[in-house]
């Protein structure tokens, strides 16, 4: 198989396991307390969970966005895409095992998929006008975070819904949510 293929393939692929990992990461890390009692105590698990379930969602339940905010003061609602190239790291070794292209391509994906969930995550909650702010998919995509924010236990995925489709999470809008996603400008 030519290299340029190999690599759309890989990508291809590991978009979709990132979009499982997206899942995963949102439904059971950042929206379910602990179930063991020693994993409760633990700061960074705590962190985690009150950061996005209590403080996120406390905030843009009433409001799916706000005024745009000075850099810094977003990190609620932003991923560190230095954070995700070390995570990507041992999935990255566990490849090389079986392919060089798909090792090398992980943690391209990772940083790729970071930087996309920043900038649509951003511009759903602090919008500013982005370039991309009109189109279609932007705003398909800003309905289904609409309706994780209005049913908290759905729409895992933000950025790519591949998670959300294959777990069986999407949430299927209302006629009260299609016109409250018309005033705020997404439907």
């Amino acid at each position: 198989m030519p290299l340029y293929l190999q690599i759309a393939a890989w990508f291809v692929g590991l978009a979709v396991v990132m979009s499982l990992i997206e899942h995963q990461v949102h439904a059971r890390l950042m929206h379910r307390r602990p179930k063991l009692f020693f994993l409760r105590s633990v700061t960074a698990r705590k962190k985690i969970f009150d950061s996005h379930a209590v403080e996120h969602h406390r905030q843009y339940r009433k409001s799916f966005h706000d005024d745009p905010v000075p850099h810094g003061e977003d990190r609620g609602i932003r991923l560190n895409i230095w954070e995700g190239l070390v995570e990507s790291l041992p999935v990255s070794l566990v490849l090389a095992l079986f392919s060089t292209t798909g090792a090398l391509m992980f943690p391209v994906v990772v940083c790729l998929h970071h930087l996309m969930w920043n900038l649509i995550h951003m511009e759903m909650h602090k919008p500013e006008g982005r370039f991309f702010a009109k189109w279609p998919i932007y705003k398909s995509l800003a309905r289904h975070h609409y309706l994780h924010h209005r049913y908290p236990d759905k729409n895992f995925n933000v950025a790519l819904l591949a998670g959300d489709f294959l777990f069986g999470t999407m949430a299927k809008a209302s006629d009260a949510d299609w016109q409250a996603m018309k005033a705020e400008g997404i439907a």
